[in-house]
């Protein structure tokens, strides 16, 4: 047998082409098809060449599709992106839950009860005033005294939080 006896390469690539509609693709076919030729003839005698290398082709076009419909890929985009937070930001965020209850604790029982009350649980002030007996204007300035405090707290926490490092910083 003689290498007279294949199939021209572009023929095959047409023969391929016209079923898979992708050059890529039938580019890969067509090799796949003169490696599995090759090796068949290595073990057997092949009459006709030309009939087996197209029938093989035939054959890879069929298990290609099979393929693709078995395990049909998408391709990865910024918006498949997983919605959970990075690990590094659930830490952040524990840190600041925490200096948040630490600066909570250390203000004084009466401001922490209006703060609370106020913002946390959405109470008037006059709901505030009339349960804690005091005036409406003793409870605006607690809240607002209470919101100072938390404020300089949280600062004074993150200047004294350890920086991360750039690389850490990069998505």
């Amino acid at each position: 047998m003689t290498e007279d006896s294949l199939p021209e390469r572009t023929s095959l690539y047409r023969f391929i082409m016209r079923r898979v509609g992708d050059p890529w693709v039938s580019e890969d076919l067509v090799q796949e098809t003169f490696i599995r030729l090759f090796t068949y003839r290595l073990k057997s005698t092949v009459g006709d060449s030309a009939a087996l290398c197209f029938r093989i082709a035939q054959n890879l076009v069929r298990d290609h599709f099979r393929a693709s419909r078995r395990a049909s890929t998408e391709e990865l985009g910024d918006d498949l992106a997983c919605d959970a937070p990075r690990a590094e930001e659930v830490i952040m965020h524990r840190q600041r839950v925490a200096a948040f209850q630490r600066a909570l604790d250390a203000m004084p029982p009466l401001r922490r009860e209006v703060f609370v009350r106020r913002r946390l649980k959405g109470e008037s002030l006059r709901d505030i005033a009339q349960t804690l007996d005091i005036s409406e204007a003793a409870a605006e300035k607690h809240v607002v005294r209470a919101l100072e405090w938390l404020h300089q707290e949280m600062s004074r926490s993150e200047r004294t939080r350890p920086r991360a490092t750039r690389q850490e910083e990069l998505p």
